[in-house]
């Protein structure tokens, strides 16, 4: 099978904790499966690399094929089981995360450029959220000297926050996208919490991203790319059931869009109905079939609310 668009990244058993005291437990989720969701909205050629452990249940495996996700990138590793994690909602926004995946066993079992199978090298587009900086970048070199017009979209992983903000300068030339959510971008900054979107991705540029997506949640999101040209989008309105993986699902959309050719501003209108469609539920959706048409009605929404800055 042919595949236009893939992640590379993770996947993960998340057992969710409610304000409200419910719970949803044995979801599958991590941020490749969410930036999954957004790609999937778009593409019907559509790939996963993670490693998964033994434990995988077939159950699992079945609702990712009924997705139309192709697994052959998806590794079983021998001897370990598939990372697992508690997430506690508070009704704040707040989201903490206590992994029940020892960080070593997490480090050893994860998915790694070897695995990759050669149609997903030559795909149109990566969504990459995986390794240290450092590994990152060499990742995308070596994506990139054998299919030169890849289309890269990289967020940042929790682990990548302490590392030396030099290394995340010498990957960004490498990047098609990158997409920082706002905390992590003041984080990587040192900016204070007051400035600007503008300027947070002002700074970013001024580091090499060639482009710049600031998720920013309720707010929608800034994009900005080398030459100047700047929106700012809405976030699209529906009824939130789970708030985690938006993020991820808005990069998803925004890969696509620029792997298809889209203008930033075309692609991100995409990111943001991704991200919307990600929120009304507890991971994957159970689409019968897939909403174009209510995607393209929340495409017009959000166009004519895009904003050049």
């Amino acid at each position: 099978m042919t595949i236009d668009y893939l992640t590379f990244s993770n996947f993960i058993i998340d057992d969710i904790i409610f304000p409200d005291g419910q719970t949803s437990m044995n979801t599958m989720g991590g941020s490749g499966l969410h930036a999954l969701v957004g790609i999937r909205l778009w593409s019907d050629k559509v790939g996963y690399a993670a490693a998964v452990g033994e434990d995988l249940s077939s159950q699992h495996q079945q609702a990712l094929e009924r997705f139309g996700l192709d697994l052959t990138g998806l590794i079983v590793r021998p001897g370990f089981k598939t990372p697992r994690s508690w997430l506690v909602m508070e009704w704040n926004g707040r989201r903490t995360e206590v992994s029940r995946t020892e960080l070593a066993d997490f480090r050893r079992m994860r998915v790694m450029p070897q695995d990759l199978p050669p149609s997903y090298r030559q795909a149109r587009g990566f969504h990459l959220n995986w390794g240290t900086l450092p590994e990152a970048r060499d990742l995308c070199i070596e994506l990139r000297r054998t299919n030169p017009n890849i289309t890269i979209v990289y967020e940042l992983a929790t682990s990548n926050m302490g590392e030396p903000v030099e290394e995340i300068q010498r990957l960004l030339p490498y990047l098609t996208l990158f997409s920082p959510n706002i905390d992590e971008a003041l984080t990587l900054t040192g900016l204070p919490a007051n400035t600007k979107p503008e300027t947070i991705c002002d700074i970013l540029l001024e580091w090499g991203a060639p482009q710049v997506a600031l998720r920013m949640g309720a707010e929608g999101s800034l994009v900005k790319a080398q030459n100047g040209e700047g929106y700012r989008l809405p976030a699209v309105p529906t009824e939130i059931i789970d708030e985690t993986g938006a993020g991820n699902s808005y990069c998803g959309g925004i890969l696509t869009g620029l792997g298809d050719g889209l203008s930033l501003p075309e692609a991100a209108l995409r990111g943001a109905v991704s991200a919307s469609f990600a929120l009304e539920q507890h991971g994957l959706p159970n689409w019968t079939e897939m909403p174009k048409k209510e995607a393209n009605q929340r495409l017009i929404w959000a166009k004519e609310r895009l904003e050049k800055i």
